[in-house]
């Protein structure tokens, strides 16, 4: 319920709950809602409710008569939310989006509160000469003309860059973890009337291998070497495999296992697991083998969950930096991840040969926080859940897998990041280092001497 609620929000929520059980209430009430909104007196609640001559202390001993009426539960140790603060909550994510905000924040569910039909308080204030219909269209002028502005970050406009795809699926094909997999695939397709290898082709050869962690989860959902084949010969066309043009893989194909590509560099790995291939079908979605996962009523968003799983509880130093470069991406509200947040997370990750680099360059997270926020800006509104990697951050995750790889890693690490940031000299991350006084030369011969300290 409270996934969209601001930190603020939810502090309204817990505030309400001590409120309850401090007057033996057995439930969270409205009123009570409305008592933690108050406490605040410098929000925007407090001083709206002023510029309507409405008495703050006053109103909370309306509100605090209203709840001595209720019925007291002695002891209460354990609070419930009564049906109309359920209403409350529910209603909170449609005003939230006529104001343009993502998340719930304070403001939504003090007006949420006055759409609350049974409330009582309603009569007081009218009692007292108070329109709250008027006070409630006051209240949504004054919050709909500090609607946030949104970030537009700085890299969100460089245009895509072209890959060598080639190169890139030839690293893949040649990868020892993967090679096995294209193998069994090419293998298959050999054997049937095609030349051009598929979405089919490759998972068949995933479920061959009975012993893998991803055939022993998709087993689990039904999915086996078996009962796949069963399905794939009831396809009489391989259409869905195809676009305009016609290369070694098909399409669809190929725009899976580029996807699978980008999970493992987001992930920190340096070669490519089945897991990885599955998850890019399931983002994908296109080919014949999603087609029949979806024939076989496959639960998608728990099978990637389950795939999702193990992979996340591997130690990663890169995983890491990127959930806490997602999260500085939501703390100052913008929906795109660039270059200077995944610095940022390698700064706030404090652990890594990276982090002690540019520590003794004298890079700190305020330093970094400060230079940053002036260089992208922040918006007070918070971000939806969806964050992307700008084009740059895509191109540094793609030159560390590449730095990690070429160093026979089985993992990407800090370093590679850092090292990768300092390949691309126009980046937002780039700059942030400049004005903090750091070159990329001082960065790549700290990380040397590091690296060689610990071969000593």
């Amino acid at each position: 319920m409270f996934e969209k609620f601001t930190e603020k929000a939810i502090e309204t929520v817990k505030s309400a709950q001590i409120y309850a059980i401090e007057y033996n209430h057995e439930k969270i009430y409205p009123e009570h809602l409305l008592l933690a909104l108050l406490n605040d007196t410098n929000s925007i609640i407090v001083k709206t409710l002023s510029l309507y001559k409405i008495k703050i202390e006053e109103l909370k001993k309306d509100i605090e008569k209203l709840l001595n009426k209720r019925a007291v539960i002695k002891p209460v140790e354990f609070v419930v939310f009564s049906d109309s603060s359920k209403e409350i909550f529910t209603k909170t994510l449609d005003i939230a989006k006529i104001l343009g905000n993502s998340y719930v924040k304070p403001e939504h569910i003090f007006l949420a509160i006055w759409e609350c039909p049974k409330l009582e308080l309603k009569n007081v204030l009218k009692e007292k000469g108070i329109e709250v219909d008027k006070m409630k269209e006051m209240f949504y002028n004054i919050l709909s003309a500090n609607k946030p502005k949104k970030v537009k970050h700085p890299e969100i406009i460089e245009k895509r860059r072209r890959n060598d795809r080639n190169d890139s699926i030839i690293s893949l094909i040649e990868s020892a973890d993967s090679a096995k997999i294209f193998d069994r695939a090419i293998a298959k397709l050999s054997t049937s009337q095609y030349e051009i290898l598929g979405t089919e082709q490759i998972m068949q050869s995933i479920l061959e291998d009975n012993e893998s962690e991803a055939s022993k989860i998709l087993a689990g959902f039904g999915i086996t070497a078996s009962s796949f084949s069963d399905k794939l010969k009831e396809i009489s066309s391989r259409q869905a495999e195809f676009g305009d043009k016609q290369i070694i893989f098909t399409p669809n194909a190929l725009k899976t296992l580029m996807t699978a590509l980008d999970i493992v560099r987001e992930s920190g790995n340096a070669s490519i697991l089945p897991e990885h291939i599955i998850l890019g079908l399931l983002k994908s979605k296109k080919g014949i083998a999603y087609n029949i996962l979806k024939e076989m009523n496959v639960n998608e968003y728990l099978l990637e969950e389950r795939i999702m799983q193990p992979l996340e509880k591997q130690k990663n130093e890169t995983l890491y930096i990127l959930r806490l470069a997602k999260q500085e991406a939501r703390r100052i509200g913008n929906c795109v991840v660039g270059s200077e947040l995944i610095l940022l997370g390698i700064v706030l990750e404090s652990n890594s040969i990276a982090a002690e680099v540019l520590r003794d360059l004298g890079v700190i997270v305020k330093d970094a926080r400060d230079t940053i926020e002036e260089l992208i800006g922040v918006c007070e509104d918070y971000t939806s859940n969806e964050i992307t990697f700008s084009q740059r951050a895509k191109l540094i995750l793609e030159d560390a897998w590449n730095i990690a790889k070429s160093q026979n890693k089985t993992k990407t690490t800090a370093d590679d990041l850092l090292m990768a940031i300092c390949n691309q000299p126009d980046s937002v991350a780039m700059k942030a280092l400049s004005k903090l006084g750091v070159d990329a030369l001082e960065i790549r011969q700290g990380i040397k001497n590091k690296l060689e300290q610990i071969k000593i």
